[in-house]
C-alpha cells in the first residue's frame, strides 16, 4: 500500500507511536508493580501483564541492538551501568521492603529482603548492561564496517 502521508504527518506519526511505546511500558511497569502490592505475591494476578511488558522489552532492547542505537543521552559506559543497576536496584529494593512491610508489618526482616532484592537486583542488572553494552559495540563495529551491507548484496 501507498503511504498517504506527507513527512511533517509522518514524524508526527512517530512521535505518537514512541510516546504510546513508553507510555504502555511505564504502564504496565506500574500496574504489575501496584497488582504485587495490593495482592502480595501471588503471580497468576500479574502472569499476563508480566508477560506482555517482557515482549515489549524485548523487543525494544533487540530492536534497538540490531540497528545499532543505545539511548540518545546515556553511553555503554561501566559508569553509566553501574549508576542505572544502582538505580534500578534501589527502586526494586525499596518496592520489596515496602511489599514486605505491609504483608508481615516486621521493620528488620522487611528491610533484610529489601537489602536481599538490592543486591541481586544490582548484580543482575550490572551483568546484564555490561553484556548487553560489548554485543552493542560488536554491532557497531559491524555497521560501521559495512558487513551489513556485504552480507546484504551477497545474499541478491
Amino acid at each position: 500500500m501507498k503511504n498517504r502521508l506527507d513527512e511533517m504527518q509522518e514524524q508526527k506519526l512517530l512521535k505518537i507511536e514512541h510516546n504510546g511505546c513508553w507510555l504502555a511500558f511505564y504502564g504496565l511497569a506500574a500496574v504489575i508493580m501496584i497488582q504485587l502490592f495490593l495482592y502480595g505475591k501471588d503471580f497468576k494476578s500479574v502472569a499476563g501483564e508480566w508477560v506482555v511488558f517482557m515482549c515489549l522489552s524485548w523487543y525494544i532492547v533487540g530492536s534497538c541492538i540490531k540497528n545499532g542505537i543505545w539511548d540518545r543521552k546515556l553511553s555503554p559506559e561501566p559508569k553509566t551501568n553501574l549508576k542505572v543497576s544502582l538505580i534500578g536496584a534501589g527502586i526494586a529494593g525499596f518496592a520489596v521492603f515496602c511489599l514486605k512491610y505491609h504483608e508481615h508489618n516486621l521493620l528488620w526482616g522487611a528491610a533484610a529482603s529489601g537489602i536481599i532484592i538490592f543486591l541481586i537486583v544490582f548484580a543482575t542488572c550490572l551483568v546484564g548492561l555490561t553484556l548487553m553494552s560489548r554485543l552493542y559495540r560488536k554491532r557497531m563495529e559491524r555497521l560501521e564496517n559495512g558487513e551489513e551491507e556485504t552480507e546484504k548484496h551477497g545474499e541478491e
